[in-house]
């Protein structure tokens, strides 16, 4: 079964993910404890999620969001990166007792071909850098729009990074940015292409 949704399809980084996608103010109980269990047996930095991606059973549950990453510096640098924690299974699942850290994606390895769009692309724009944390697939329009989450920080002394959905097209050996809308944000930010994220419904249930 192909893995498309509303036009678009998915890249395999949410091959075995059951989307959730929500904000961050609106994670379940239990999905909180497992972030708050975390952050207290963490030293040198705390993570703040951004937006909850999907879960997935893996010796327990595995959660992926995208999230703010604290370091405890002498400047608290932040960073906007990928986050996947793993709540293992038993009683105290719920409470979030004995979830870890199981990776922490600071920069994505996007397909070759999306690499060279998206460093083409962003050497268009001026002002803000960008970098990607994850590749969320692509759709055939007129040529071919690719979707990026992406780290976003402004080029100025303290600048605070922000998360950003960047959809690109290629068509006919060119780039250019479709649109740059901030993660979270309404539809009316984020619009057509990000909308499969908000389904709650296994890859595999969609036609």
């Amino acid at each position: 079964m192909e893995k498309k949704f509303g036009g678009i399809e998915l890249d395999e980084l949410f091959g075995g993910y059951e989307i959730v996608g929500i904000p961050a103010n609106s994670l379940p109980q239990d999905v909180a404890s497992a972030v708050g269990c975390i952050n207290s047996g963490l030293l040198g930095a705390t993570y703040q999620p951004i937006f909850y991606v999907g879960k997935q059973v893996v010796n327990g549950i595995s959660h992926l969001f995208i999230a703010e990453e604290i370091r405890v510096t002498k400047n608290q640098k932040k960073m906007i990166v990928g986050l996947v924690i793993n709540v293992p299974p038993g009683e105290g699942a719920e409470r979030g007792e004995g979830a870890k850290v199981v990776r922490i994606i600071e920069e994505a390895d996007l397909p070759t071909d999306v690499q060279v769009a998206f460093e083409t692309t962003v050497k268009q724009l001026v002002g803000v850098a960008y970098k990607p944390l994850a590749y969320i697939g692509k759709q055939v329009v007129k040529g071919v729009n690719h979707h990026i989450i992406a780290e976003a920080r402004g080029i100025y002394p303290g600048a605070e990074p922000y998360a950003a959905v960047m959809t690109i097209n290629v068509f006919e050996g060119n780039t250019s940015v479709v649109g740059i809308a901030p993660l979270p944000g309404d539809e009316g930010l984020c619009g057509y292409a990000f909308t499969w994220l908000r389904a709650n419904a296994p890859l595999g249930e969609w036609p």
